[in-house]
């Protein structure tokens, strides 16, 4: 709550399964505006349960509508977002509609994986809920400084909320390693060498990329190898047709694995990137002759897995979970996507998943209640599986954060046995050596756990609220009130707040006029478009003070605090979208008020002398 109060954005990241939604529910019941909760589709109705159970008005909101450009029509004064790493990457469309929707309203953010795969993640998740100079007064002038810090800084911690350890409940976990057997290895060794027995591309980025796919894929199983093989054979016959591939083909292609594969930059727009090895579509065809040796690791998953213990199987191929569920018998449950069922049976997905909740003595669907559910990675986020005692990494996810997620629908608040078991099936030496996905997975998890140590350190000495949290909008040099006026000065890099009691009109003037100066020198930026902004801001001002039009002045005057205060991501997009607008639509343009800065009476900051 403090650090709502104090920067009207706040990360909460709390560990998985450990209560972020009661949490944000205390939060919401004690706002007095209207509540939006936007979640992911799969847990609306628990949301929806949860803020039925703790009597708290929410509008919820999906990620997906979201994703399609759709946004709730509420004025809200707190906007929650749960899963919030959904949103780590500013170029998706979902961020990119929901970052200009959150500027001046509350923020709370909820993840318990803010850094899935590298730093900027966490980064755009801090600029979607404060402004970029959030934590100028300690040394880090912008957010995008930490880059640069040689090791965490416990500064975070005044925005981003996570319990010192030994505040959460921990459950005991047994890890268990399923070492590839001899016929497993072969297979292994027999997909690498089919791989690389094929041409590709001479383009290397593009190599890499299918490469990779087809890797991870063989990974998993040889069923979703061969399903790789049938979409590398569609790319190439596509290309053919088309007179050669292009990027949204080859992005098409990688699916959800483009972002771990390859670099952003190479794969960006729709141009054509040449031609594709069509000599390769007749060795796809005789490698897809070859007969599945899936049965040998299925054996021993299953025979690890013979017990009376409930076990979820995690895989992110869906051709890996049909063949795993067929060969287990028609008595596992199975979900996929929009899908869910009992061997051939379909079921509605709520119904299955609560074979495997804290009401599982009470399900009565079936004569007999599934014991083993296997499931592609749409049930690892948010979902709680109470009763299931083991789960089992049938293929390793991409990076750190899915593993957590995953093992997060078990080791949670209401876990219902006293240690689960973690399953690992390790993947054969073959392709570890070609993919490394064990080093991938330790190499990104180091990386989140070294931050949210820091974040869950015990010391105190950095976190509260500060006196004057907003004096630090380092572009907004002055803003008037009826019996004082306020400036910020910059200084050789250190910023200053000048309160000046009954000023005169010249003071005011003379501040305003600093105010447009230090804007427009000031203002950041990758693109310039608040430097641009500020300019005819001003050109456009002079006008209307020549025709005496005070409404127009006054809307320019709102327009200047936006674009000259410390902006957020969805600031930033909007000044963007204001940059590129016409003499009208910026006078008729709605923009969010710029909060006052605090009284400050004569005070002296980061070593400036002010009066």
């Amino acid at each position: 709550m403090a650090t709502l109060a104090g920067w009207s954005g706040a990360l909460l990241l709390e560990p998985v399964g450990t209560g972020k939604t009661w949490v944000a529910l205390g939060v919401a019941a004690c706002e007095r505006g209207p509540v939006v909760a936007i979640v992911p589709a799969i847990l609306r109705a628990q949301w929806a349960e949860a803020a039925a159970r703790a009597n708290v008005t929410l509008h919820l909101w999906t990620h997906e509508r979201a994703s399609r450009g759709t946004l709730p029509s509420v004025r809200a004064s707190l906007v929650i977002v749960d899963e919030a790493h959904r949103l780590r990457d500013p170029a998706t469309r979902r961020t990119q509609t929901i970052a200009p929707w959150l500027v001046g309203r509350r923020t709370l953010l909820l993840t318990a994986t803010p850094i899935v795969n590298r730093l900027a993640d966490l980064l755009t998740l801090l600029r979607l809920a404060v402004p970029e100079d959030a934590l100028a007064l300690d040394g880090i002038p912008r957010l995008g400084d930490i880059k640069e810090l040689p090791a965490p800084s416990p500064a975070l911690r005044r925005i981003a909320v996570r319990s010192p350890p030994g505040k959460a409940r921990s459950i005991t976990t047994q890890l268990t390693s399923l070492a590839p057997d001899p016929p497993e290895c072969a297979r292994g060794s027999a997909a690498v060498a089919a791989i690389r027995g094929l041409q590709l591309s001479e383009s290397v980025p593009i190599r890499r990329l299918i490469t990779s796919v087809l890797l991870d894929a063989a990974a998993s199983s040889d069923a979703a190898f061969h399903q790789a093989l049938k979409r590398y054979r569609a790319l190439l016959l596509q290309a053919r047709d088309s007179g050669g591939a292009s990027r949204a083909m080859l992005r098409r292609f990688a699916g959800e694995s483009l972002d771990q594969l390859v670099l952003w930059p190479v794969l960006t727009g729709d141009s054509a990137v040449g031609e594709l090895p069509l000599g390769d579509i007749a060795r796809i065809e005789q490698l897809r002759m070859i007969e599945s040796a899936d049965a040998s690791w299925i054996a021993g998953l299953a025979a690890h897995c013979d017990d009376d213990r409930p076990t979820i199987c995690f895989t992110r191929h869906r051709a890996t979970a049909t063949a795993l569920r067929v060969a287990l018998g028609e008595d596992v449950a199975w979900i996929t996507g929009s899908e869910a069922g009992i061997g051939p049976h379909r079921l509605h997905r709520d119904q299955l998943l609560a074979a495997f909740g804290a009401k599982r003595a009470d399900w009565r669907l079936r004569r007999n209640t599934p014991r083993i559910l296997v499931a592609t990675d749409v049930a690892a986020e948010g979902l709680d599986l109470h009763a299931a005692g083991r789960i089992a990494h049938v293929d390793l996810p991409w990076t750190a954060a899915r593993v957590e997620q995953r093992e997060g629908r078990l080791l949670r608040i209401g876990q219902m046995h006293p240690d689960v078991e973690v399953v690992i099936r390790l993947p054969a030496p073959a392709i570890e050596a070609a993919l490394a996905p064990q080093a991938r997975v330790r190499r990104k998890r180091r990386l989140a756990d070294e931050w949210l140590r820091t974040l869950e350190s015990g010391d105190e000495s950095h976190t509260g609220t500060p006196a004057a949290p907003l004096i630090c909008q380092r572009h907004a040099a002055g803003i008037a009130t009826t019996d004082q006026f306020t400036m910020l000065l910059e200084r050789d890099g250190r910023v200053g707040a000048v309160t000046i009691e009954q000023p005169s009109v010249s003071d005011i003037e003379r501040g305003i006029a600093q105010a447009v100066r230090t804007a427009i020198g000031q203002c950041t930026g990758a693109d310039g478009g608040s430097r641009a902004l500020v300019s005819r801001i001003h050109q456009l001002a002079r006008r209307a003070a020549s025709r005496r039009d005070g409404p127009a002045l006054q809307q320019l005057d709102r327009l200047l605090r936006f674009a000259t205060a410390s902006p957020t991501l969805g600031a930033r997009m909007l000044i963007a979208t204001l940059t590129d607008a016409t003499d009208r639509e910026l006078l008729d343009a709605c923009v969010p008020d710029v909060p006052s800065l605090p009284a400050i009476k004569a005070t002296v900051i980061g070593g400036m002398v002010t009066r």
